[in-house]
Order: C-alpha cells, then sequence, then structure tokens
C-alpha cells in the first residue's frame, strides 16, 4: 500500500518537475526570440543603402571659393583641383575617390610648411530638420596634409556655431602612391555607423588648398544618397490615347530628395517623335506632358525617354537659421560654412509609357452615348408621358362635371 502510494507520489514529482522545465525552457526561448529581434529589428532600422558604384564628374559650379584671406597666390593647383568622383556602399561604409586633376608622381606639394591640403566630403542627412548644421552638412569627414604628415577627422557641424569631433587618426602613415593617396587620386572611406548609419543623405565632396593665411576650396554640387531613380506618377496612372486623339497628362517628378522639377529633355532636345507619336513637356511647374497621336501611328506600346533634372537645397529661406553660440566662441570652420554649397542638382533618365489603340467605333460611340444620356433620356421620356397623361385625366374629369 505504501509502495503504490510513493510511486504515485514520484510520478506526480516528475510530472511537476518535467512541466517546470519545460516552463523554463519555454520562457527562456521566448526571451532568446525577443533579443533576436529586437536585435533583427535595430539592424533593419539602422541599415544604410548598399549601391554600386556611381560616376560623375564635376561640371566646375562650386570651383575656387575664396574661404580665407583675399589672395590666391601659391593655390589652385592641380592637386585641389576635383575632375570627378565615383562612389559606392555596401551599407557599411562609403567609399569614394576623387579624381584631381594632377597626375604626376610627385609628394613635394604636401610637405611644404606653410601649405595645407585637405579631402572631404560634407553630408547632410535628411531625417534630420533642413536648417541643422553650417547651412545644412551635420557632419564634415576629412584628410589632412600638414608637413607631409596625415590626419583623418570627422566632425559633427551645429547650427550653434560649434563642432564636436566624433573621431580623428592623428598623423598616421601614408605614402604617395600608396593605397589612399596617389598621382591624380585620393581614397576616402567613411565608417556609417559613425553617423548613425542614415537611410537617406546627401554628399558634397571637397578640397581645399591653403598657404599661409589664405585659402581656397572646390566643392562638388550635391548628390543623393540612394542614389537617385526618378519616379514619375501620371493622371491617369496609365496612359491610354487613341489614333487620331491629343491628352494632355498631368504628372508628377520626384526622387526621395526632391520632386522640383527644373527641366525635362527628349532625344531630340524638347520634344520626342516617333512613327507620327510625339511628346513634349508643356510646363515643368507642375508637370504637363502633350501627348498627340497620328491617325496612322501604329497601334502599340511605346516607351518614351527623357532625361529630368530636380533642384536639391540643403537649407531653406523659408527656414529661421540658428546661428547663436552660449560661449560667445564661434567655431572658425563655421566662417567656412557659410561658403559651402547648399543647393545641387538630381539628374536622371526616366520613362512615359503610353498605349495606342485603335480610333472609336460607331457601336463605341453609340454605346458610350447611352451609357451617358441614355437614362435621363428614357427618364424625361416617361415623365413626359406621365406629365401628359395626368393633363388627359384632369380634361376628362372637368367635362364630366359639366
Amino acid at each position: 500500500m505504501y509502495d503504490r502510494i510513493w510511486y504515485l507520489n514520484l510520478d506526480d514529482i516528475h510530472l511537476n518537475l518535467f512541466l517546470t522545465f519545460n516552463s523554463i525552457n519555454i520562457i527562456i526561448f521566448m526571451l532568446l526570440l525577443l533579443l533576436i529581434s529586437n536585435s533583427l529589428l535595430h539592424k533593419a532600422f539602422a541599415a544604410s543603402p548598399a549601391f554600386d558604384q556611381v560616376f560623375f564628374e564635376d561640371k566646375e559650379k562650386f570651383h575656387w571659393v575664396q574661404t580665407y584671406g583675399k589672395s590666391d597666390a601659391n593655390l589652385k593647383s592641380s592637386y585641389a583641383d576635383i575632375l570627378a568622383v565615383d562612389y559606392h556602399s555596401d551599407g557599411k561604409t562609403l567609399d569614394a575617390t576623387l579624381w584631381l586633376a594632377s597626375n604626376s608622381e610627385n609628394a613635394s606639394t604636401y610637405n611644404q610648411p606653410l601649405k595645407h591640403i585637405r579631402y572631404g566630403m560634407l553630408i547632410a542627412i535628411v531625417s534630420l530638420p533642413q536648417n541643422s548644421g553650417y547651412n545644412g552638412v551635420n557632419y564634415d569627414f576629412y584628410v589632412e596634409a600638414v608637413n607631409g604628415k596625415w590626419s583623418q577627422y570627422l566632425y559633427q557641424l551645429s547650427s550653434t556655431g560649434t563642432r564636436a569631433l566624433v573621431y580623428s587618426k592623428i598623423n598616421y602613415t601614408e605614402s604617395f602612391g600608396g593605397p589612399t593617396i596617389g598621382p591624380g587620386y585620393v581614397k576616402l572611406r567613411l565608417d556609417l555607423d559613425s553617423i548613425h548609419s542614415p537611410s537617406k543623405y546627401g554628399l558634397s565632396f571637397y578640397t581645399s588648398e591653403s598657404f599661409k593665411s589664405n585659402e581656397v576650396r572646390d566643392f562638388t554640387s550635391w548628390v543623393g544618397i540612394p542614389p537617385h531613380t526618378i519616379d514619375v506618377i501620371t493622371s491617369p496612372k496609365e496612359i491610354v490615347i487613341r489614333q487620331g486623339e491629343e491628352h494632355a497628362i498631368p504628372s508628377e517628378i520626384e526622387t526621395p530628395l526632391s520632386n522640383n522639377v527644373t527641366s525635362i529633355k527628349f532625344d531630340n532636345g524638347t520634344y520626342y517623335s516617333s512613327n507620327g507619336l510625339s511628346v513634349s513637356a508643356e510646363r515643368t511647374q507642375p508637370v504637363l506632358f502633350k501627348v498627340k497621336v497620328s491617325p496612322q501611328t501604329p497601334v502599340g506600346v511605346y516607351t518614351v525617354p527623357f532625361v529630368a533634372s530636380l533642384f536639391v537645397a540643403t537649407t531653406s529661406s523659408k527656414l529661421p537659421m540658428f546661428n547663436h553660440t552660449v560661449t560667445g566662441f564661434v567655431d572658425p570652420e563655421f566662417q567656412i560654412s557659410k561658403k559651402y554649397p547648399t543647393t545641387g542638382y538630381i539628374t536622371g533618365n526616366a520613362n512615359l509609357t503610353i498605349s495606342v489603340i485603335p480610333p472609336i467605333t460607331i457601336s463605341e460611340a453609340f454605346t458610350g452615348f447611352w451609357d451617358k444620356y441614355g437614362t435621363p433620356i428614357v427618364t424625361s421620356g416617361v415623365a413626359a408621358a406621365s406629365f401628359t397623361y395626368i393633363i388627359d385625366v384632369m380634361k376628362n374629369k372637368r367635362r364630366a362635371r359639366r
């Protein structure tokens, strides 16, 4: 009897222990799942875009800006003249190559005691207020040669007239012709985690060259990250035009950084023409396309390519600039920031898709007419017949009374 009770109690204990251990396992599993999910979510929201190599030429719109002093003697050398830039990213680092006018294998220009040369990039974060930082610039990343010694800096910039050092690498060894600095090029590598891995940001590459108390800089125009993809939204969404017809198509053209269209160009300049199909941009603000289809245009789907240019601004004149400082000290870099380029252009390819269908037939015309006016006609006819019937009834009643 006692043995039986003992074994029953032991089984209960085993069952309780089994349930307890399983409960603990479930709780641990759920906690691990929660931690993994939070980590994945953090990485998903903190990831910068990865993209293939992008190349653009420097159009010299901001060429040789005098940032300090009044003289450019012994400045404007080919070592500080940007001809083109290419850049790409794996989502973790941003790699850029500044292609310079100098192609000579001579490092003496970096060893002059009174001369400094800097290569860098300005970074504007889209998610931050437009007038934050120096003229919309939130970070300044650059390498600099002083007396032949190379140093690297990343500064966070503020609209208060100050800047905060994020990190620096002082007096590191970088021989001319090495992997980073060479004849006709400079390579920059930015750790995107150091600027909180933004999902959208703008870049302006630059060089600076100073001698004694004078300095000049060469800035490129702003470019957008991720690289611009131009979206075209038309009204109606699908453009369907019959042979022999002409339509005006309201449209929106936009990128992640701007929808301010400044120009639209086709292969023939101001218009597109093929097989009797012609397209032109009647205006850019807001965008309005004029599409004309001749009676002889073959039925089919047409892709009309064009190039759109959109204006980008890192600051807005409609918003106040906060340029005060609590300490009363203004960083010298702030004075230079007043000459930073605050505008740029995004230019890219886009397409209009147009379907050409046959002209309307008599049957379709009648069907369309009847769908629109048939019911009112029938309704008015019934009403008229009913009114006539009522009048006749009233007349008959009057006659019967007489």
